[in-house]
Order: structure tokens, then C-alpha cells, then sequence
């Protein structure tokens, strides 16, 4: 359970081979979630609960894959509300929970996600645009073709932020694509910041203020 938690968190930083995902860690199970699903909810929570970490993220995934997205008991509320606490308390901010497992935690929990530190009132802190700048802000990644965030002005008044990233999976000419709109710079930066949630490879120094929430932990 902790490895398919790890996989469904981070398919790709996780390392572990996709190709194993269903064939071992998930087909296995089918059967007797299928047969028994209230049974099998249960001697999954006795078996995840005192591993914690990953391994309820996992337990709570199996559940809704294996039983169904409508599926509910009170074994699987309980390790789906145990996994989603692990993920909070280590910092992972809400763009990375599905809307499914959001909505969840609103039923069980009347209280916001995360707090993030109020964002800057100073407009001044932002340095005008010149005429035609095109202002890099951000790198998604350290990797060669990453995604690279730029502000500029936009041709129907106020300012957007574009992103220059390759053209497609097969083609890697890089282009600038539309992302955010804005009337004023500040605004704008709010925005961004808002969509980030957490610092990402690179930031402009007068953008990292605007990051409401700090790395998460995992």
C-alpha cells in the first residue's frame, strides 16, 4: 500500500515502474473488494493504519479503485481522512488533491486546507514593465525544456502572463502560450502566485512574496 500510495501521488517522481502498478499491487485484491467490499475496507484500514504515511494514501486509493468512486464505510472514510491529514500536514497544497478527495475533506473537516501567508499590499514593490518587455518570472523545473512564465504587456490593455514551452510532446519548438490576465501588475503576480501555491524551480525575486505557501515536504 505505501508503494501504490508513492505511484498514485507522483506517477512519475516515485520511480516505481507503471508497468507493475495493476498486474501486482492492485489486480491481486480485486476479488475479495469486489466480493466483500465493506469487509475488505475494514482489514485495510486495520492493516494501513498503524504503517500511516503513504500507506493510507494508498489504502484509500485501492478503495476507489478497486470498490468504486461512490463507495463510502466507515473503514474507508477513516483511512481516506487519515491519508488526506498525512498529505496536509506535510505541507501539499490543494492543486496537488483531486476535487473528489477536496470535497471529502470539506464534509469531514470544517476548516480551510492551508493557510498561506497574506500576499503583499505594496504595489510599488514591482518594477514597472518597459515598452514591448517581455519579463521572464518563473521556471516550472530545472529541466532543459521546462516551462518558463513570462509577464508582458497585453495587446487589449493591463497585462498577462504568458507560458513558452514546447510546442507539443513530438514537436519541442518552444512557443508562448496565454495563461493568466490581469489590470494591474500586482494583480497579476497575485494570480500567479494563487496558481503556484508553493515555490517552484526558479521565481524572480519580486514574485517569490506573492507565494502564499512554503515547499511542501513531500
Amino acid at each position: 500500500m505505501e508503494e501504490f500510495g508513492r505511484f498514485e501521488f507522483d506517477p512519475t517522481g516515485s520511480t516505481i515502474d507503471a508497468s507493475r502498478v495493476w498486474s501486482e499491487l492492485q489486480a491481486p485484491l480485486l476479488d475479495f473488494a469486489r466480493y466483500d467490499p465493506e469487509e475488505f475496507a475494514a482489514e485495510l484500514a486495520d492493516s494501513v493504519s498503524p504503517v500511516g504515511g503513504f500507506a493510507l494514501f494508498g489504502a484509500a486509493r485501492t478503495n476507489w479503485n478497486l470498490v468504486g468512486s461512490d463507495f463510502r464505510s466507515p473503514a474507508y472514510d477513516s483511512v481516506r481522512t487519515a491519508a488526506l491529514e498525512f498529505l496536509r500536514s506535510n505541507g501539499v497544497p490543494a492543486g496537488r488533491i483531486s476535487a473528489h478527495d477536496m470535497n471529502f475533506w470539506r464534509e469531514q473537516r470544517n476548516e480551510p486546507w492551508l493557510v498561506g501567508r497574506p500576499r503583499p499590499t505594496d504595489a510599488n514593490r514591482i518594477t514597472p514593465l518597459a515598452p514591448d518587455e517581455t519579463r521572464p518570472v518563473a521556471r516550472i523545473t530545472a529541466e532543459a525544456d521546462a516551462n518558463v512564465v513570462y509577464v508582458e504587456t497585453s495587446p487589449d490593455g493591463g497585462y498577462r502572463a504568458v507560458v513558452e514551452a514546447p510546442y507539443s510532446e513530438t514537436d519541442p519548438t518552444r512557443v508562448h502560450r496565454g495563461w493568466l490576465g490581469a489590470g494591474t501588475l500586482h494583480e497579476l503576480y497575485t494570480r500567479i502566485g494563487e496558481a503556484f501555491q508553493v515555490p517552484v524551480h526558479w521565481m524572480a525575486d519580486e514574485l517569490e512574496p506573492f507565494i502564499p505557501l512554503p515547499p511542501s515536504r513531500l
